[in-house]
């Protein structure tokens, strides 16, 4: 059969069509295009055969209430035919539509992506038409004022008179409770949800009674009287508004018995609303057995607008509104609450208000504490409107305040404006004042401690600075060099040379000084062959060739050979029976000529024979010790792997090496550059625009501490921020630690401050200014943290083992002052001059060598105990600082744990890190106390500098 280019291309178009027609096609349709008000339509939306989309939005449509019927259906369908399969599935969302008016709806286009591409639904249209309600339905909302102002609480009832149903077949005639039931779910209650929604949580129903009323045409007939209170609080002047009250009621027009109990009339409806008999299963009367039982066979929907008594809402007025006024109504009282009451400038102080009134207290506003001229003039108030929650009958507000400055003696009182509906005038509630006490802020005025430190002569004058001594200083440097990073000291002990190195220098002296009479008492160091070759060399006769080589195969078997016979023994017994037997013949030989005198062999000849046996032996020795050694490496692998190791085992070490190598040079890359995952990249224009923000800021909080403490405190932890905000960027210098750290202790937060003063000392241990920064900075630090809770371990504090921890104090202080550079030249001085005296001394000179070296060996040792303790201190190890003021260490890794120790005054101390497990960190600190603490309440110093 001969195919076409056309048969072709018709074969590809009907190909294409066919995957497009089944590939993400949507369908959309209504339920019925003919819908009552109050009872709704679905509108079904159909995705076939997607692979992705994107859920739509429900279609806005005015004079209709649209909602979701539920989760998206989904479904899969397989077709076989003629051997070929086809696999087809399809989403299901659905909206019910409901009418509240009569008239023409149109249901817009609905774009949403399908497959990655925007679809579009056609537009669906449907009528609404009203059922009359005649004589069998009436609604009435009633007020209980004539008048009342937006905002003021109204109490407000709902009326639906509902006529009972009658089956003159049966003469029948449904209770009130039957007629409840047949209220629809799709009915509006409005204002009224929040009542209905009480009642339906409770399994309770308004209480219904039976009335006469006016039917509308001049008649009374009975009715079905349901009361719903509601209080309400207008929000717009005019009329009470009850346009979303619409009450839909599934009227009965038929009643029967049903066919069948397991029938789906129990379900729901195919709407999704409950049927009318499952909505009456709870009622005696329709609560026969089985075939007897009754049921709703036919009704129709029955829509009521309620009508709204002449309610009046006025407006609130605007003549003599407070400025500070934020809509409420009614009468209120304000109280307020301020913890704590002794603080230093700048720091934070909690005001709690709480207020109390006839009004709906969800809708009640802070006070505009920022606006507050009484209140700002003091205090640092954030400019913001105060999120609060109500709590009984009261709604409580909580924000922080600073005071400005010292002396502050009080918080003023805090008013409050409300209108009060009942006089028709505005009134304003005050709470107390509340005493405080405002003392001087150390954070913020460190110059002047600083200042008021320093030593001062008989007139009040500094002394000059022959002292040396560095004072605190808390100027920060702005500096391009801080952007540049710098690694930590490193680690290896240069020191260490000037202690091992002299005295392998005095030993090596006195030993090649001595080397004559030591060389007799040391033992040889020279192979079994060597000095079998240089026995046999010195050898003036046979027999000490013949003994020569006796001692070598002693050496050699490691077995004991007091003749000529043994010897050969212990060759045969090591598997050389070849060799041992010529050996025997050459050595009975040079016997026997040594026993009759002969001359049959000259000594040179004897020592030739015997210097080729000796390297034949070796030779068979060293055959030995290989084979020995690939059998035993043979014996622990696979055969597969016998010919791997034999290929590379040239090449096995070096590889080792480099691979180790290579190792060890990626890990100090990574330490030297840190974890890039974790750092944020900033470019070398944005690092120094940052840099001269933090130091702007940081210039400007210093001038602002002089007058307002509060704003200092906020620029100071603005800059902070931006100094932070370069060390997250990768970058890791030690003044740039040491301006972080400045910045965080005039934010009054001393524990960032001391861990970044370590991390520049870890970086610049020699630095004094840093040094002298740091100290002050744990001079702050409160020390209760460590003491202990009774008298037995206060004892244990002075015991042997708290000796260590009291020298490193004073070393520290030491080191703080002298500094630890300096200490190590000491020691390397004093080494080399101690040791120099010594070998001067070995060599012979004649001089009191210890009379002059006590004074440098005392230095050597009280240095190098120095060193070793600052080496050796465990703050070395993985440690942190406290950054709360309260620590609590839990028994485990979790809230749930018991609590170890709760400790009040923890920030600032530096404590051991045991281990980390998620969130939580085990913590050992100085007193002995060992717990779990949240990972945030502490700053580790190894994760910044070390990677």
């Amino acid at each position: 059969m001969k195919i076409t280019y056309q048969t072709l291309v018709l074969l590809s178009l009907t190909l294409c069509g066919m995957r497009t027609a089944f590939a993400g096609s949507v369908d959309i349709r209504l339920s019925a295009r003919e819908a009552w008000v109050g009872m709704p339509v679905v509108l079904q939306l159909s995705i076939n055969n997607a692979s992705d989309y994107d859920m739509p939005d429900p279609p806005q449509i005015d004079g209709c209430d649209v909602r979701s019927a539920g989760t998206p259906s989904q479904s899969s369908q397989t077709t076989i035919i003629n051997g070929r399969r086809t696999d087809s599935r399809s989403v299901v969302i659905q909206y019910l539509i409901t009418p509240r008016r009569e008239g023409t709806f149109d249901v817009p286009p609905i774009t949403f992506k399908v497959d990655g591409r925007s679809v579009t639904t056609e537009r669906q249209r449907f009528v609404a038409t009203r059922s009359e309600t005649g004589d069998l339905l009436f609604v009435e909302i009633e007020g209980n004022k004539k008048s009342v102002y937006v905002g003021q609480p109204l109490e407000l009832t709902l009326k639906i008179w509902i006529k009972p149903f009658r089956d003159p077949e049966r003469n029948i005639t449904l209770s009130e409770a039957n007629m409840w039931q047949m209220i629809s779910d799709q009915t509006s209650w409005g204002s009224f949800s929040d009542r209905m929604q009480e009642l339906a949580d409770n399994n309770q129903r308004p209480g219904g009674q039976e009335v006469l009323r006016d039917d509308g045409q001049g008649s009374e007939r009975s009715y079905c009287l349901y009361e719903i209170k509601a209080t309400v609080y207008p929000k717009r002047p005019g009329k009470i508004d009850a346009d979303d009250v619409q009450i839909v009621v599934n009227y009965p027009m038929k009643l029967g018995k049903s066919r069948d109990p397991f029938e789906s009339f129990f379900g729901r409806s195919g709407f999704g609303s409950r049927s009318p008999l499952s909505q009456m299963m709870d009622d005696e009367f329709f609560s026969s057995p089985f075939s007897n039982r009754l049921t709703v066979l036919s009704s129709r929907p029955v829509v009521a607008e309620a009508g709204v008594d002449s309610t009046e809402v006025r407006p609130v007025p605007t003549e003599g509104r407070p400025a500070d006024y934020r809509g409420a109504v009614g009468r209120y009282n304000l109280v307020t609450q301020a913890t704590p009451t002794v603080v230093n400038a700048g720091d934070s102080i909690t005001l709690n208000i709480g207020i109390t009134g006839t009004g709906p207290m969800e809708l009640v506003q802070a006070p505009p504490l920022h606006e507050l001229s009484e209140l700002t003039a003091d205090f640092k108030v954030a400019d913001e409107s105060l999120a609060g929650f109500v709590q009984d009958d009261a709604k409580l507000f909580s924000t922080t305040i600073r005071p400005r400055r010292e002396g502050i003696t009080h918080i003023p009182a805090i008013p409050f404006s409300y209108f009060d509906p009942d006089t028709g005038r505005f009134e304003t509630a005050m709470s107390h004042p509340i005493a405080i006490t405002v003392n001087k802020s150390d954070s913020l005025s460190l110059d002047a401690i600083v200042a008021n430190q320093r030593p001062s002569d008989s007139d009040g004058n500094p002394v000059s600075k022959v002292e040396h001594r560095i004072e605190p200083n808390f100027t920060n440097v702005s500096s391009a060099d801080i952007l540049v990073s710098q690694s930590p000291e490193s680690a290896s002990p240069w020191w260490l040379a000037f202690v091992v190195v002299p005295p392998i220098a005095w030993l090596a002296t006195v030993l090649v000084r001595n080397r004559q009479q030591l060389g007799r008492r040391l033992p040889s160091f020279k192979s079994p062959k060597q000095r079998c070759h240089a026995a046999i060399d010195q050898a003036t006769q046979p027999a000490q060739i013949v003994a020569a080589l006796v001692g070598y195969i002693e050496g050699k078997t490691r077995r004991s050979c007091t003749n000529v016979n043994t010897a050969v023994g212990s060759l045969r017994t090591s598997g050389f029976a070849a060799v041992a037997n010529e050996v025997e013949a050459f050595l009975q030989n040079c016997e026997h000529s040594v026993f009759n005198g002969s001359t049959s062999i000259t000594i040179e000849e004897c020592r030739n024979t015997a210097k080729q046996f000796l390297e034949r032996m070796e030779s068979e020795f060293r055959a030995m010790t290989r084979t020995q050694v690939r059998r035993s490496i043979r014996s622990n692998r696979r055969p597969a792997e016998v010919s791997r190791t034999a290929d590379h085992s040239t090449y096995k070490v070096p590889t080792l090496l480099l691979a180790a190598l290579l190792a060890s040079t990626r890990s100090v890359a990574a330490l030297e550059s840190g974890s890039v995952s974790e750092t944020n990249h900033l470019t070398a224009a944005q690092q120094r625009t940052i840099l001269v923000e933090a130091d702007d800021l940081y210039t400007q909080a210093t001038v602002a501490a002089q007058t307002d403490s509060a704003e200092a405190a906020d620029l100071f932890t603005a800059s902070a921020a931006k100094y932070q905000l370069l060390v997250d960027s990768g970058i890791h210098n030690a003044l740039l630690y040491r301006n972080l750290g400045n910045a965080y202790l005039r934010s009054d937060r001393l524990g960032r401050a001391i861990a970044n003063y370590e991390r520049a000392a870890r970086i610049d241990p020699d630095d004094p200014q840093l040094a002298a920064n740091r100290q002050f900075a744990k001079s702050l630090v409160k020390s209760d943290m460590a003491a202990s809770d009774d008298t037995s371990t206060n004892e244990h504090s002075m015991s042997l083992a708290a000796i260590p921890g009291t020298l490193r104090t004073y070393n520290n202080t030491i080191i703080n002052v002298i500094g630890k550079r300096v200490i190590a030249w000491l020691l390397a001085v004093s080494s080399l001059v101690f040791w120099g005296l010594h070998i001067v001394r070995a060599t012979g000179r004649r001089f009191p060598a210890w009379k002059y070296s006590m004074a440098p060996l005392l230095l050597l040792v009280t240095t190098l105990m120095s060193v070793l303790l600052a080496t050796t201190d465990p703050s070395h190890a993985d440690s942190g600082i406290v950054i709360t003021s309260q620590l609590t260490l839990h028994s485990g890794d979790g809230e749930t744990f018991d609590t170890v120790k709760t400790l009040e005054t923890a920030q600032g101390h530096q404590v051991r890190i045991l281990t980390t497990r998620g969130p939580w960190t085990q913590i050992q600190t100085h007193s002995g106390h060992v717990g779990w603490v949240d990972s945030e309440s502490l700053e580790r110093l190894h994760d910044s500098i070390d990677g």
